[in-house]
């Protein structure tokens, strides 16, 4: 497998410079009902492109090949693109309102994506049977090879970039939930057989951009199988930049390891340890200075220290259920306990009980207030979910799509569900509670206790 790949990529790289400076055209098919599409940078959220009803957009200038998402304004529709020079894409609409192209390779990478979920679901008892852990490694290399040989018999088709492209995909989204299972659902130690897979892995190429983790996972191991701990921030930084061996791939992946860190420490509980606002305030000032893609951290920064203890809270709007406006503010002097949540998280409608619990236990308490504020794309969907509970204590309030907010920027929200404690002071008591539980009441008892009201 690597043989072939690093073949691949030999040609891509050959290609890379005949391409160069290459444009791009962009249409959106005059029959779909799409007021607007937007067109992002996958892995960078960097806005590419934005396409008004019947719109055309040509010559757009580009001189790599990545990973873009097509999606309406909030993102309730999405769909992948293998963005490429040279490239002359139109965007159509499927007869089930959703999107999609003319592009046989955008066909292949968002099935690429949709199939590991499905082989994954198919494949759950096996996956998480305990007894079985070293033999799911196995599992997947057997159905990443199928996944091969399928991409393969799109040669003809295909300019080798979009085949090699399609090639990494396919393995990293394997990998990362190869990673995901051992280092997040068994808690694997680092020296565990079940990782020795990451001997399969590629040696970093351009492509890591399109799904740069797979990476971060793999030095990790390594890392923790040499040093048996992470010693500090800075060393795992420059561990990246020696296994990396190339200035452009290692500070990007530096600054995706950063945001990570701060968007989602769950996934690195071991470096969050180690992770304060002055060791960041000093990575950033290093980086700052000599990382091209810096840029990137610049939002998740702003909401980093934003959300920290002892800040004060953002005061976000939002609305009820029966349409009305809601402010923060008109909690003035309360204790506030906040659940961010959607109805499609299904850890968010797992633990929802425990939430409405602690929300029922409250209720005659004026001085705590428990929201519970969805962040779903569809208004409607949020309102039929609560249609269907049989007890709602507390203040169920909506902002659409509120994770791409003012309120989940502010508020550093990046994975859900997310709890969040404000003080009767109006500053921010804990704004990274991992969970409900004897000490989420014990922390909002302790807050009813303190006279510091605004």
């Amino acid at each position: 497998m690597k043989l072939k790949y690093i073949a691949l990529i030999a040609v891509y790289a050959g290609c890379l410079s005949c391409k160069d400076g290459d444009m791009i055209t962009v249409r959106l098919d005059p029959e779909s009902t799409f007021d607007t599409i937007y067109i992002t940078e996958l892995i960078t959220e960097k806005d590419i492109a934005e396409l008004p009803a019947n719109s055309e957009i040509k010559n757009i200038p580009l001189d790599y090949t990545t990973i873009a998402d097509i999606h309406t304004k909030n993102n309730e529709k999405q769909y992948l693109t293998i963005w490429t020079p040279g490239k002359e894409l139109m965007i159509s609409e499927t007869p089930d309102a959703g999107i999609t192209t003319n592009d046989t390779g955008d066909s292949l990478v968002n099935d690429l994506r949709k199939g590991t979920l499905n082989f994954i679901q198919r494949n759950s008892a096996l996956i998480f049977n305990p007894e079985v852990k070293d033999s799911v490694p196995g599992v997947f290399e057997k159905f990443r090879k199928e996944r091969e040989a399928a991409i393969d018999r799109f040669r003809e088709v295909l300019n080798p970039e979009v085949i090699a492209l399609l090639h990494f995909q396919n393995d990293a989204r394997i990998y990362s939930f190869l990673f995901w299972l051992g280092r997040i659902s068994k808690k694997l130690d680092a020296d565990d057989p079940y990782f020795d897979f990451i001997t399969d892995i590629p040696e970093p190429v351009q492509f890591l951009k399109t799904l740069p983790d797979v990476y971060l996972y793999r030095y990790e191991v390594e890392y923790l199988r040499a040093n048996r701990s992470i010693a500090d921030i800075p060393a795992f930084l420059r561990f990246i930049e020696a296994k990396t061996g190339d200035k452009d791939l290692s500070d990007f992946l530096k600054v995706i390891y950063i945001r990570a860190l701060i968007e989602n420490p769950s996934y690195w509980e071991s470096h969050e340890q180690l992770f304060t606002s002055e060791l960041l305030t000093q990575v950033l000032e290093t980086e700052k200075s000599s990382n091209s893609y810096y840029r990137i951290l610049e939002k998740p920064i702003a909401g980093f220290y934003a959300s920290r203890n002892g800040q004060e809270a953002f005061l976000f709007e939002a609305e009820d259920e029966s349409g009305k406006s809601f402010h923060l503010e008109s909690f003035k002097g309360k204790v506030i306990f906040i659940d961010v949540w959607a109805t499609w998280c299904a850890p968010c409608v797992q633990q929802r009980p425990e939430v409405l619990e602690l929300a029922e236990k409250y209720k005659e308490n004026d001085d705590v207030k428990i929201l519970l504020v969805s962040v779903d794309s569809s208004r409607e969907r949020w309102l039929s979910f609560l249609e269907n509970e049989t007890t709602s204590p507390g203040t169920n309030l909506y902002i659409e799509n509120g994770m791409r907010t003012e309120f989940g920027d502010h508020y550093n929200i990046r994975s859900i569900p997310r709890y969040i404690l404000i003080g009767k002071d109006g500053k921010i008591a804990d704004s990274q509670m991992t969970g409900l539980s004897l000490e989420t009441e014990n922390k909002i008892e302790k807050e009813l206790s303190r006279n510091n009201y605004r």
